[in-house]
């Protein structure tokens, strides 16, 4: 019996956080006066919009018949998380299409009140989009790794601290480098380390995928924070990030296929 999921779903997941982050940094960023948060926004939100894109194109691919996902977002079960999945993939895309095309041309960070009420429409989809993944795993109660309610923030918050990541990683030398401080980064990371050790605990898999998950994306970060290792530390946190979901994927799986 073939798993449903494969490496495009990995791949899908991983991206959709990375676009998730990114989204939530550009609506942080974009409404302020300062000329390098704006900067930072403005980038972060076209790498919200390409990951997301090609985040899609996996998620496609992945169906047996690529037209399936209309389908699923007009005729769906709506008790189903896929359904609620593909409407909020297909929602965000299009407001954070929008907010680009409100922002491109902009060259300061004054906001009026319609632009405001997109990044906040914008904000709340990115949220969506980094916690919906969890109920989708979830639903497949067959597999023990992925039923418990953990699951939910676990995914939720590595795919937003991976783009918060990949955000930073864009912000270079300038002054909005620092979207997210020591501390923040810190407790985000014990918070990520906490629940991943809850769910090796509860699923009882101590895999090497586990293993390196917890390592890559919790432990090295935390080490080198200390050091302001920036550009190392990000690395370490996307493919931690990246890790993480191919051992839910994989090792979910696998204790039921």
């Amino acid at each position: 019996m073939s798993a449903p999921f494969g490496f495009q779903i990995i791949l899908y997941l991983f991206l959709a956080g990375i676009a998730a982050g990114s989204a939530m940094v550009a609506s942080l960023m974009l409404p302020r006066s300062d000329p390098d948060a704006f900067v930072v926004g403005k980038r972060s939100l076209v790498l919200s919009i390409i990951a997301i894109s090609i985040g899609v194109i996996f998620l496609v691919a992945d169906l047996a018949n690529p037209s399936e996902f209309f389908l699923i977002l007009t005729k769906a079960n709506p008790a189903s998380a896929i359904a609620w999945g593909a409407r909020i993939v297909t929602s965000f895309s299009l407001v954070a299409v929008f907010c680009w095309t409100l922002y491109r041309g902009k060259s300061t960070g004054s906001a009026t009140r319609a632009e405001c009420a997109s990044l906040w429409v914008l904000r709340l989809l990115a949220l969506a989009l980094a916690i919906y993944p969890g109920f989708v795993l979830m639903q497949g109660k067959a597999m023990a790794l992925w039923n418990t309610w953990i699951i939910v923030p676990l995914i939720a918050l590595s795919g937003l601290h991976a783009g918060f990541a990949a955000s930073s990683l864009l912000s270079g030398k300038r002054k909005a480098s620092s979207l997210h401080s020591l501390s923040w980064e810190k407790s985000v990371l014990a918070i990520v380390g906490m629940l991943l050790v809850a769910v090796l605990v509860i699923a009882k898999v101590f895999s090497l995928l586990a293993i390196l998950a917890l390592v890559i994306s919790v432990l090295i970060p935390f080490a080198l924070l200390d050091r302001r290792a920036g550009a190392l530390t990000s690395l370490s946190i996307l493919a931690g990030s990246l890790v993480l979901r191919a051992w839910l994927i994989t090792d979910g799986q696998s204790l039921f296929f």
